[in-house]
C-alpha cells in the first residue's frame, strides 16, 4: 500500500511540470441570450459590432435573408465572438404578432431555431387558409383564441408542435396579450423614431444602414469588424 502511495505521489509531481493543455475558444453562437428589454441576441453581448435585424415573419424577402446569413453569419463573426446578433421583431400584419409570439415561446435559447424554423417554411404556411371556416375563427374577441385559430389554420401550430413543444405550451405563449403589446410598441418605435421602413432592416453599431440583403450586409459587417480591429493613430 506504501509503495503505491509512492508511485501515485511520484506521478503526481510529473504532471505537475507538465503545462496544462490549452483551453479551446469558445464557440459563441452557442449562447442565446436577451437584451434587458426582452429582444433576443445570438453570440457574444460585449462583441464589437452589435447588428440589430429587423425582420418581420411575413415578408419574403426576410426568408431569402434568413437563409443566406444564417450558416456564414453564425458560424464566421458570430461564431468568433466579434459580431453579437440582437433580432427585433417588426409587425406589419396581425399574422407577425403570432408567428413572433411563437418564436419566442419557451426559454431565450429556443428563440433563434424556431425563428429560422418559421422562415424557412415560409412558403408552406403564408397563404391563405384552406379553413372554410376561418374568417369567423379570426375574428374571435378572446385574444389567445383568435392567435390560435391563426396559428392553427395557416400551419404555424403544426411546425412548433414538430418542434417538441406542448399545446398547452403554444397556447399559453399565444395568449400573451401583454407581450404583444411590447413588440407593437417597439415597432412604432423603429418606425417613428430609429427610421426603419421596411424589412429586412439592419442597424450596425447603432447605425441604420442602406443595405436589405446579406451579401451587401456582410461587406457592411466585415467593414465595421475591421475599423473595430485597426487602432486609432496618435495625432
Amino acid at each position: 500500500m506504501k509503495r503505491s502511495l509512492k508511485i501515485l505521489a511520484g506521478a503526481a509531481l510529473a504532471l505537475a511540470g507538465v503545462a496544462a493543455p490549452a483551453s479551446t475558444p469558445r464557440n459563441w453562437d452557442d449562447l442565446a441570450g436577451a437584451t434587458a428589454d426582452g429582444m433576443p441576441v445570438l453570440g457574444n453581448q460585449a462583441a464589437p459590432v452589435r447588428l440589430i435585424e429587423f425582420i418581420s415573419y411575413t415578408c419574403p424577402h426576410c426568408a431569402t435573408y434568413a437563409t443566406e446569413s444564417d450558416q456564414p453569419l453564425s458560424t464566421g463573426l458570430v461564431r468568433q465572438g466579434q459580431v453579437a446578433v440582437e433580432m427585433r421583431p417588426y409587425f406589419r400584419n396581425g399574422i407577425d404578432v403570432v408567428a413572433t409570439l411563437l418564436a419566442l415561446c419557451g426559454p431565450d435559447e429556443k428563440f433563434f431555431a424556431n425563428h429560422q424554423a418559421i422562415l424557412s417554411a415560409q412558403e408552406s404556411w403564408l397563404r391563405a387558409p384552406l379553413n372554410p371556416n376561418a374568417q369567423q375563427r379570426w375574428a374571435n374577441p378572446v385574444f389567445g383564441e383568435r392567435l390560435k385559430a391563426v396559428a392553427e389554420d395557416l400551419g404555424l401550430y403544426r411546425i412548433m408542435l414538430n418542434r417538441g413543444y406542448t399545446p398547452v405550451e403554444l397556447d399559453q405563449c399565444l395568449a400573451d396579450e401583454t407581450l404583444a403589446k411590447s413588440h407593437e410598441v417597439a415597432t412604432q418605435y423603429a418606425y417613428e423614431k430609429l427610421g426603419v421602413q421596411g424589412t429586412p432592416s439592419f442597424m450596425i453599431n447603432g447605425q441604420l444602414q442602406t443595405v436589405h440583403s446579406w451579401p451587401e450586409l456582410e461587406q457592411a459587417l466585415n467593414a465595421a469588424v475591421a475599423a473595430r480591429k485597426t487602432p486609432v493613430e496618435k495625432r
